[in-house]
């Protein structure tokens, strides 16, 4: 009957206009949610894994854009080089969030560097956070022709308390 009594009232086929905020008794079409737009900045997973690994694995600046400074243990590594302009993107994104901080290797290696260092780069001299920011925006400055290079980004206290995958 309501059938009819909707078609007697003239609401029978049209449809209902949509107010914003009102609330139907008809069931409503599912509408997807729309998929979320990569960010601009984002070079992609590839590179955050692997300046995540670079972190966590105490490597020197001037190695990080290649993407080999690590042994990744079965893993399949990414696809590097990277852009050291991406790289130092992500890495500032860090260092403004509280999750990195960067120590100087006074004493690199006078041959062929290799990550094979005997000690934690946070026993290293802590680098001041302006410098170590500046250092960070240039990665022109990142080689292993002076000691810029040998500047290590490490967790701080926060970075190894947060989750990879909170990691901006």
């Amino acid at each position: 009957m309501t059938g009819f009594l909707a078609r007697l009232f003239g609401r029978g086929t049209e449809e209902i206009p949509q107010i914003p905020g009102m609330v139907s008794g008809r069931p409503q079409p599912h509408v997807p949610a729309p998929e979320p737009t990569p960010r601009a900045d984002d070079p992609g997973p590839d590179l955050h894994r692997a300046m995540y690994r670079s972190v966590h694995d105490d490597a020197w600046l001037f190695d990080i854009p290649d993407g080999d400074f690590v042994d990744w243990e079965g893993e399949a590594p990414p696809g590097g080089p990277f852009d050291p302009a991406d790289c130092s993107a992500v890495l500032l994104r860090w260092f403004d969030a509280g999750l990195i901080e960067l120590h100087q290797d006074r004493d690199p290696p006078k041959d062929a560097p290799a990550t094979d260092l005997d000690y934690a780069a946070a026993e290293l001299p802590r680098i001041p956070a302006e410098d170590a920011r500046a250092l960070l925006a240039a990665p022109e400055r990142w080689t292993d022709a002076t000691p810029d290079g040998f500047a290590v980004p490490v967790p701080t206290e926060r970075g190894r308390s947060t989750p990879a995958d909170r990691w901006p």
